[in-house]
């Protein structure tokens, strides 16, 4: 039983641990396109709301979503 109830908190723990890193992208689909790439860093399109962004670190973390969409 004991080692019920620490399994079950660390699983509470860690969902409250990446919760975060969930929200912020949680309306976002990115993807990636080479034809596009440039000096800037590789092309990333979201197919929800649109958004534009070059990134050189892989795709984006968080919503880019513009203004008017939110």
């Amino acid at each position: 039983m004991p080692i019920l109830i620490l399994l079950l908190l660390a699983v509470l723990i860690w969902m409250a641990l990446t919760y975060g890193r969930r929200v912020a992208t949680k309306d976002c689909a990115w993807r990636e396109n080479h034809s596009k790439d440039n000096d800037k860093g590789r092309y990333y399109l979201c197919v929800y709301c649109g958004a534009v962004r070059y990134e050189t670190n892989g795709a984006p973390k968080v919503c880019h979503k513009p203004p008017e969409l939110r």
